[in-house]
């Protein structure tokens, strides 16, 4: 549960959710996204508590990632366009979505591009994607809808290192003048994010950016240097 929690987030802000497994990260998204409601205190989106807004007007301000991405048996170009459906599709604004999703690469190399049918649910020559490839799919849909608030909760658990630091630039560009939001075990994509809010059994232990909290060599310090110290085997430097 979540305890005597305050944090602000500003347009053209992109926001890091940090903490080990259970310390609320994705409790947090989730009351964003109204999947229930907090039992006290209050959740405002431009000084208007967000029960306030009707679900149409509210749910049309996010474009989002989970973990548990979503797979349809439709051609690839199809995929990405439920992003949002509501929109005048154009095969260009598809293609530039998958590019920033690093998912155009897979995609051209298929039999038909951009139209040939994924699984073998409805159609005995569908492609069958890898789970890599259906993550790179998910958040090309996500970039396909232009919304105001981006969130990304774990997209990248599929995908390389590599891979994922490819998402989090494209992720970066693409949410400037926008709220972002973004949940990684990671840390290493934490490092551009403007405000790092790291939570500890559901509360609010230290908010800064990377800098300052390195500087302050607290629980994000820690958390940053072990995972640090599998990648290179030595130690990480408090630069203060």
């Amino acid at each position: 549960s979540i305890t005597d929690l305050s944090f602000r987030i500003d347009k053209g802000e992109t926001v890091a959710l940090v903490g080990v497994n259970g310390a609320g990260k994705s409790t947090i998204v989730k009351l964003l996204l109204r999947f229930y409601d907090a039992t006290e205190g209050e959740i405002l989106y431009n000084g208007r508590n967000i029960k306030e807004y009707s679900p149409e007007e509210y749910y049309s301000l996010f474009g989002i990632i989970f973990q548990d991405f979503g797979k349809y048996a439709e051609t690839a170009a199809e995929n990405i366009q439920l992003g949002d459906v509501n929109r005048d599709h154009k095969r260009a604004d598809v293609e530039a979505a998958a590019r920033s999703g690093n998912a155009d690469g897979f995609i051209s190399e298929l039999p038909a591009g951009y139209d040939t049918p994924l699984m073998r649910m409805f159609e005995e020559n569908g492609a069958e994607l890898s789970g890599g490839q259906w993550q790179k799919l998910s958040v090309a849909r996500a970039f396909y809808k232009d919304s105001d608030i981006l969130i990304l909760d774990e997209p990248t658990a599929s995908l390389d290192a590599l891979a994922e630091e490819e998402i989090f630039k494209q992720f970066s560009i693409l949410s400037e003048g926008k709220i972002s939001i973004f949940i990684s075990h990671r840390l290493s994509s934490a490092v551009t994010a403007g405000k790092i809010v790291v939570l500890d059994g559901g509360e609010l232990i230290e908010m800064g950016n990377h800098e300052e909290l390195m500087a302050k060599g607290g629980v994000y310090y820690e958390l940053f240097s072990t995972q640090a110290k599998r990648y290179t085997g030595g130690s990480v430097r408090n630069r203060s």
